[in-house]
């Protein structure tokens, strides 16, 4: 029988990629290690991220969202030892997800008579991908994910199929968010967000290599139902198993309730530990998650969460020690 109109069937098990190299900036810095541990929050209700300083001439006329990604591609490349020019070519893919950074080249086409062609709405949010890919000389699928943490949830998913598929040797998987310039928008509605919310770009180079299940399942439930939504989300992706990290991105209200609800009932006096960005990363929360998880060599199942209004999603990823 087909799933209600409002659940995502069950996708299937694909074995997790090895993350080869991580590129992070926020507006705490470069690097997991610039991250403050523990529950520390930004100053701010916004922590904006200074812009890359990216030579050539290309780059000129980049928005500030393209030079994040270009920088977060490049910082990911160089971790995994890659040679300049190693990503070009048909073999490598490209998932991109983001929630907000078009919206500044939106409100740029909108409000400045001057604005390029870059800044055509429709075309906006490719903005990001195409800078990235052209520098690169990125010749492989690419996908466009817009929307918040369950964004970046699929984009790790789209990663792992194409390389159980054997469609590409590597995925870089990228999420971005800039919200500066249009942080008059985004603070009417701050009700949504119980923590600051913070700038930047993750990039994680993805290859095959690393044993163990990934799963992913999403959910979009309306508010009267989201608790035994999250919970079957949940049950589908752990499959029996106790998470010993949480890479908890599900902000605060009814998702975050209902998850630490269920994950209580299934975990009991053993809470997986927890890490997740110092803030409201948006779709950079979640690839922020696995970025710390790997950076402090934590093993086992790992639970990446995240909501969006009323979109929920879950994927399990098993980290080696």
């Amino acid at each position: 029988m087909a799933p209600p109109r409002s659940e995502r069937a069950p996708e299937p098990t694909l074995p997790a990629p090895r993350v080869a190299g991580v590129g992070l900036l926020t507006g705490w810095g470069e690097g997991p290690g610039a991250l403050p541990a523990g529950e520390a929050e930004a100053p701010a209700a916004l922590l904006p991220a200074p812009t890359p300083a990216l030579s050539g001439e290309r780059f000129r006329r980049a928005t500030r969202e393209c030079l994040l990604a270009v920088a977060a591609v490049n910082g990911a490349a160089a971790e995994a030892g890659l040679a300049p020019g190693a990503l070009a070519g048909a073999r490598t893919g490209l998932v991109y997800a983001s929630a907000t950074a078009y919206a500044a080249a939106n409100r740029a086409f909108l409000e400045d008579e001057g604005s390029t062609t870059l800044h055509f709405p429709y075309t906006a949010p490719s903005a990001v991908p195409g800078e990235v890919t052209i520098g690169a000389g990125i010749q492989g699928p690419s996908v466009n994910l817009m929307g918040g943490g369950p964004a970046a949830l699929q984009a790790l998913w789209y990663a792992a199929r194409w390389l159980r598929e054997g469609v590409v040797d590597r995925v870089l998987v990228l999420a971005v968010e800039t919200v500066h310039e249009v942080w008059d928008l985004m603070h009417r509605a701050r009700r949504l967000y119980s923590r600051p919310i913070i700038e930047g770009a993750v990039c994680l180079l993805l290859e095959p290599g690393q044993d163990g299940p990934l799963r992913w399942a999403s959910t979009v439930a309306p508010r009267a139902r989201l608790g035994p939504a999250v919970a079957g989300v949940l049950d589908r992706v752990l499959e029996g198993e106790n998470p010993r990290v949480l890479a908890g991105c599900a902000g605060a209200g009814g998702p975050a309730r209902a998850e630490q609800a269920a994950l209580a009932r299934r975990c009991g006096t053993t809470p997986p530990t927890l890490v997740r960005a110092p803030g409201e990363a948006l779709a950079c929360g979640p690839l922020i998650g696995l970025a710390l998880a790997r950076a402090r060599a934590l093993g086992g199942p790992c639970l990446l969460t995240a909501a969006w209004r009323n979109d929920y999603g879950a994927l399990l990823w098993r980290l080696s020690p």
